[in-house]
């Protein structure tokens, strides 16, 4: 019986030797998922999926992600002269929806427009963005999933009480901006 058992727990551990392997000979699978929200935030930072892919774009920019424009937090400022919009889902998906400075106006987001956005430089009421917003054709669907899980988490309050907002100052370094934390 011990020797059934001895033989049962070496076979399974040969097994679990192997499992690691996979696509092909030496080729090993990494024993730690990368979380959504990590590789949701080296996309929005970076343009990189948390494996170092670049996500190609419409721009042909690399190494750039959304953070670039829209700011560290998602909520926009002026860059280079120009408008970028907050990108926060929060933001996005408010049921009043939104008019910008120009008086155009636009219904709430859904995931499926956030997506067309992104992917199709489309916003939630059928218009074109901006030609200055890159179209983010090299997102596969579970990037694309990934980074609208972080765009979710930069909505969220973070800075530890009522009443404190979060504005991009006017002053930029290094293509940066710097927040702005003031109670208003």
């Amino acid at each position: 019986m011990i020797r059934q058992v001895s033989g049962i727990a070496i076979l399974c551990l040969a097994g679990l030797g192997t499992a690691g392997m996979a696509g092909g000979e030496g080729q090993a699978i990494d024993p730690s998922p990368v979380l959504h929200l990590q590789n949701g935030a080296r996309i929005y930072h970076e343009g990189l999926t948390a494996q170092g892919r670049v996500i190609q774009n419409s721009h042909g920019m690399e190494g750039v992600g959304c953070a670039m424009c829209h700011g560290e937090d998602g909520r926009g400022g002026t860059m280079h002269g120009m408008f970028a919009p907050n990108i926060t889902l929060s933001f996005l998906t408010d049921p009043k929806g939104y008019q910008d400075p120009r008086g155009r106006k636009r219904p709430p987001y859904n995931q499926e427009t956030v997506k067309a956005a992104i992917v199709a430089g489309i916003d939630s009421a059928g218009h074109a963005l901006d030609p200055e917003m890159p179209r983010w054709n090299g997102l596969t669907p579970k990037d694309l999933d990934d980074l609208i899980k972080y765009l979710e988490a930069l909505g969220r309050p973070r800075d530890g009480g009522p009443g404190g907002s979060v504005t991009f100052s006017e002053e930029h370094r290094h293509g940066e901006f710097f927040l702005d934390r003031r109670a208003g």
